[in-house]
């Protein structure tokens, strides 16, 4: 897999700051630095990981009507550009970053079309290890060579409902038929009960103890708790 990473360096952060101030104004580079801190202060502490064992059978959802699911090419930018990015909340913002992966043999980027729009996206990362986990508290012992890992994922306000049910549908498929994975992992805010129960009806399990234990992590939860 190539060396490039989710993560970005110190110099893509200031470059990122830099463009922010240039493009959005000082206001909206200060909202970014609290949306930061905020994630890394708190949010990501509280999120709980989950993975479908590809052995299972996978969900299958009836794809025929208004929605078309596809991998991305780099053909597609323009389109997302036009169709994705403006949808994209202030928090999301930061999302753009991943389409500079969509070239990558190992990252791969669903679609979902609706009605003529591009409305949906999910990120796939087919070795876990170089995904989104590098950057939250996610025990790395707790996973395999073949584990795949689903996010970031957006849909548009307009489109939500049984959209990502396809998408997903068509994503464990792909890693079961296609990528030779064993498991299909993601994490959610661990506040949000629903994301827990629609992950649950699907097959997904828990990870238990999925949080590194070290004094680090001890010290993060607890202020975690004490913000919140």
């Amino acid at each position: 897999m190539s060396e490039l990473s989710v993560k970005s360096s110190f110099s893509q952060r200031i470059k990122a700051a830099r463009r922010i101030l240039a493009e959005e104004g000082f206001s909206n580079l200060c909202q970014a630095v609290v949306s930061n801190l905020a994630f890394h202060l708190s949010s990501k502490w509280h999120f709980v990981y989950f993975a479908f064992s590809l052995e299972e059978q996978t969900p299958c959802f009836n794809t025929k009507g208004p929605i078309s699911v596809r991998i991305a090419t780099s053909e597609d930018i323009a389109r997302i550009e036009s169709d994705i990015f403006p949808a994209l909340e202030a928090e999301m913002q930061y999302e753009k970053r991943y389409f500079r992966l969509i070239s990558e043999p190992k990252i791969k980027c669903f679609l979902a079309e609706q009605d003529g729009k591009l409305v949906h996206y999910s990120w796939v990362f087919l070795d876990a290890s170089h995904s989104l986990l590098a950057e939250v508290p996610f025990n790395q012992k707790k996973l395999t060579s073949n584990d795949a890992f689903i996010g970031p994922v957006f849909t548009n306000q307009s489109a939500r409902g049984l959209v990502y049910l396809h998408v997903l549908s068509a994503i464990l498929d792909y890693l079961k038929n296609n990528a030779g994975a064993s498991r299909a992992i993601v994490f959610f805010d661990g506040k949000n009960p629903a994301a827990a129960s629609f992950y649950k009806r699907l097959g997904f399990k828990e990870i238990t103890d999925a949080q590194p234990k070290n004094i680090f992590s001890f010290i993060w939860r607890g202020l975690s708790r004490a913000t919140n």
